[in-house]
């Protein structure tokens, strides 16, 4: 198998590819697993978790892979959001944090 590109993607949008992948034919193992994870945890829709992440591009900081992954966990609070952030060595004001926080609730 030849890798042609990569992208990341939430969770949300991995179950409608299993899903699709699923109907055409057998899953391998760890495909299953991928998509039985997906369907236990995946409970958004895909486009609202599409356009959650362009918000989160918006900001400066945060980069496609850290917005994916804030849209995938979807912290409660904004010291939840910072623990995350901080990782990646990304720093918001307390205003944008919390608008972050109320956006993914």
């Amino acid at each position: 198998m030849q890798v042609k590109s990569t992208r990341p993607v939430s969770v949300y949008e991995a179950r409608e590819i299993l899903v699709k992948r699923k109907e055409d034919g057998e899953l391998g193992y760890e495909q299953g697993q991928a998509h039985d994870n997906s369907e236990r945890f995946g409970t958004m829709d895909t486009k609202k978790a599409g356009e959650l992440v362009e918000m989160l591009k918006g900001f400066d900081k945060i980069s496609e892979e850290l917005a994916v992954k804030i849209v995938d966990i979807r912290p409660d609070n904004a010291a939840t959001l910072r623990a995350v952030l901080v990782k990646d060595r990304v720093e918001l004001s307390e205003d944008d944090l919390n608008k972050i926080v109320k956006e993914l609730a």
